[in-house]
């Protein structure tokens, strides 16, 4: 059963993630390597043994393309974590809307099929960031990871309750979804990544317990302030250890 983790915005404040599952079987025109569970990739994207190299195609929807500081945040995360001595490149390209209010999981993976171009082949490895002009027909999520090497962002969401009056730069906003995101996929916690101390948060698989770390499941309101007023979320010591434990930096 493909595994699908989505991180959560409720009202003006990120409130948390959760985990979804589908038995949804996916398919398309390309190989099955790139349209695995969320997190069965992870030891290829953190080590060096299998693929050297990471190349990201980055898709936005019209009046969706992210902030530049948030893209430097994102290949600084990558390249303090990830071994590829092969080097990480990002390329972008505005693309299509999605032509509806709201989107599905069966939605982003369609639009997925049709748009994405570049998939895992010989010593490379690739992740495909959509930033989507809908909102996800679950109230309230900001970013899905719905394979093991794609995510979505539901900026049109993170637009609308950010760099306003008493709440978190869009820059902020953005970084923390993203980054949060891009650790499901490197299979925190607990998801792909083995633990090296166990830190799950039992209720809320695939989550880190200290609600100071990135991965963790909910920040209320007092932690949004605390943590994107002032600096992006990061990860704790333990979700760290378990990255270099499967082959990270």
């Amino acid at each position: 059963m493909k595994k699908i983790i989505i991180f959560c915005l409720l009202t003006l404040a990120i409130a948390g993630c959760k985990k979804e599952t589908t038995s949804s079987i996916i398919s398309g025109p390309t190989t099955n390597v790139d349209k695995q569970a969320a997190g069965s990739a992870a030891a290829g994207l953190l080590a060096a043994n299998t693929y050297t190299s990471l190349r990201i195609e980055l898709q936005y929807a019209p009046g969706m393309q992210p902030q530049s500081q948030t893209l430097t945040n994102l290949a600084n995360f990558l390249t303090e974590r990830l071994n590829k001595p092969g080097g990480i490149s990002v390329f972008s390209k505005q693309v299509a809307s999605f032509g509806k209010t709201t989107i599905t999981v069966a939605d982003i993976t369609a639009f997925t099929d049709q748009y994405r171009t570049v998939y895992t082949d010989g010593n490379q490895i690739t992740l495909y960031i959509l930033f989507a002009d809908a909102d996800f027909s679950t109230n309230g999520v900001v970013g899905v990871a719905y394979r093991n090497t794609a995510i979505c962002l539901f900026e049109k969401t993170i637009q609308a309750n950010s760099g306003g009056i008493n709440q978190a730069s869009r820059v902020k906003v953005e970084t923390g979804v993203l980054l949060h995101e891009i650790g499901h996929l490197l299979g925190l916690t607990n998801n792909g990544t083995s633990m090296a101390t166990p830190h799950e948060d039992t209720a809320n698989k695939a989550h880190c317990n200290n609600s100071n770390c990135l991965m963790y499941y909910s920040i209320e309101t007092t932690g949004l302030m605390n943590m994107f007023n002032n600096a992006v979320p990061t990860l704790d010591a333990n979700c760290l250890a378990d990255l270099k434990g499967n082959g990270g930096k």
